[in-house]
C-alpha cells in the first residue's frame, strides 16, 4: 500500500496541474471574449444607427464565444494528450523533467505534467537481433576471408542504454567487428572452420563484459559465415580433391594388401591341411601295412607250425624243416610265375652237392625241394 500511494502522488500532482492549466486557459478566453464585447459596445455608441449597432455587437459576441470554446477545447485536448501516456507490454519509456532524467515508465497508464515532463524515448526490453555485416579478416597464416555474425541482446537498464552511449546498436556492431577480427587473426585458416564454437564463446564473454556499462545483456553471439576469397577457395577445392584421391588410393592399396594376406593365409592353411592329411594318410597306411605284415606273419607262423607237425616226427628239426619247406614252396611259386610269362628266361638252380658245398645241407634242401614239388603236384 505504501508503494502504491507513493506511485499515485506524482500522477495526482500531474492531473491537478493539468486541471489548473485548463481553468487558467478558460478564464483567459472568457476575459478575452468580455474585452471584445465591451470594445464592440463602446464603438457602437458612436455610430448613429442603433439597430445596426446591436446586430454587430451580438454577432461579435457570438464569434468571440465560439472562438473561446474552440481554444478551450483545443487546449484541453492538447493538455490531455501531453499528460496521459500508455506504455505497452515489453516496452519502457524514459521521462525527462526540464531536460533531466526523472523516471522510467513501466507498462500501463501514466499521467505526466504537460510542458514539464517529456518522454525522451521508448525502448523495448525484449530480446533483439543485431545482424553484423561481413567484415574482411586475415588469419594468422595470412589468408584473407570475410566473416559475419549475429548478436542476440536485450536492454536491462534503459537509463544507461540512453545516457551511457550515444548510438547503442552502432556501438555493439563495431565492438563485435573488432573482436571478430581479433579472434580470427589468432587462428589459421583451417582452424577457423573447426573452431566456431570457441570463437562464439570468446566473443560472447568479451562483448558481454564490454557492454555491461551500457545496461545491455549479450545473450548469444553466432559466427554465421566464413568465406575465403576465390583463389583460396580454388586451392581448397584442389586440396580436397587431392586428399580424396589419396584416401581412395590408400583404401585401394589396403584392400589389395588385405586380399593378398587373405590369399596367402588361405594357401598356407591349405598346404598345412594337405600336409596334415598326407601325414595322417601315411600314418594310417603304415598302421595298415604293419597290421598286414603282422597278420601275414601270424598266418605264416601258424602255417609253419602245421607244416612242421605234418612233415617231421623229430621235434628238434621240425621247425627248421618247416621253414625250408616254406621257402622252397615260395621259390617254386615264383618259378611258376616266371614260367607262365611270354618272355624268355634263364633259370639257374642248384641241386646235389656241388663244388665246395656242404653235402648234408644240400641233401636237406633237395629233400625239402622234393617235398615242395610233391606238395604242388598233389595240390594241382
Amino acid at each position: 500500500p505504501h508503494s502504491s500511494t507513493t506511485t499515485m502522488i506524482p500522477q495526482m500532482k500531474g492531473l491537478a496541474a493539468t486541471l489548473l492549466l485548463i481553468l487558467y486557459a478558460s478564464n483567459s478566453i472568457r476575459s478575452t471574449a468580455a474585452f471584445f464585447t465591451t470594445s464592440a459596445s463602446t464603438s457602437i455608441q458612436i455610430i448613429p444607427n442603433q439597430h445596426q449597432i446591436a446586430c454587430a455587437s451580438s454577432t461579435t459576441s457570438l464569434r468571440a464565444i465560439s472562438l473561446g470554446k474552440s481554444i478551450v477545447l483545443g487546449a484541453a485536448g492538447f493538455c490531455v494528450n501531453k499528460s496521459v501516456k500508455v506504455v505497452r507490454q515489453g516496452d519502457i519509456s524514459i521521462v525527462e523533467r526540464f531536460g533531466k532524467f526523472h523516471t522510467r515508465l513501466q507498462p500501463g497508464l501514466h499521467l505526466l505534467i504537460p510542458f514539464v515532463d517529456q518522454i525522451r524515448v521508448t525502448l523495448t526490453n525484449r530480446e533483439q537481433v543485431l545482424d553484423i555485416p561481413p567484415q574482411k579478416c586475415i588469419t594468422s597464416d595470412n589468408a584473407p576471408l570475410a566473416a559475419d555474425a549475429v548478436v542476440y541482446w536485450r536492454i536491462e537498464d534503459a537509463e544507461r542504454a540512453i545516457y551511457a552511449v550515444e548510438n547503442l546498436s552502432l556501438a555493439i556492431q563495431n565492438l563485435v567487428l573488432t573482436q571478430l577480427r581479433a579472434e580470427i587473426g589468432k587462428l589459421t585458416l583451417d582452424m577457423t572452420f573447426s573452431a566456431r564454437e570457441k570463437i562464439n564463446q570468446v566473443l560472447l564473454d568479451e562483448i558481454d563484459v564490454a557492454t555491461e556499462p551500457w545496461g545491455v545483456k549479450i545473450t548469444r553471439v553466432e559466427v554465421r559465415d566464413i568465406v575465403p576469397n576465390t583463389e583460396i577457395l580454388r586451392a581448397m577445392e584442389m586440396q580436397m580433391a587431392a586428399e580424396r584421391t589419396k584416401r581412395a588410393s590408400i583404401i585401394k592399396s589396403e584392400g589389395e594388401r588385405e586380399r593378398s594376406i587373405n590369399e596367402a593365409e588361405g594357401s598356407a592353411r591349405a598346404r598345412i591341411i594337405d600336409a596334415e592329411a598326407a601325414a595322417q594318410s601315411m600314418i594310417l597306411g603304415a598302421d595298415a601295412e604293419a597290421s598286414k605284415i603282422e597278420t601275414e606273419a601270424k598266418g605264416v607262423a601258424r602255417a609253419l607250425h602245421v607244416i612242421s607237425e605234418s612233415i617231421s616226427d623229430d621235434g628238434k628239426t621240425a621247425k627248421a624243416d618247416a621253414a625250408k619247406f616254406q621257402l622252397m614252396r615260395e621259390y617254386i611259386a615264383a618259378q611258376r610265375d616266371l614260367a607262365t610269362s611270354n618272355n624268355a628266361k634263364v633259370i639257374v638252380t642248384t641241386t646235389g652237392g656241388g663244388v665246395g658245398g656242404d653235402s648234408n645241407n644240400m641233401a636237406a634242401m633237395d629233400d625239402a625241394f622234393a617235398k615242395a614239388v610233391a606238395f604242388y603236384n598233389v595240390k594241382d
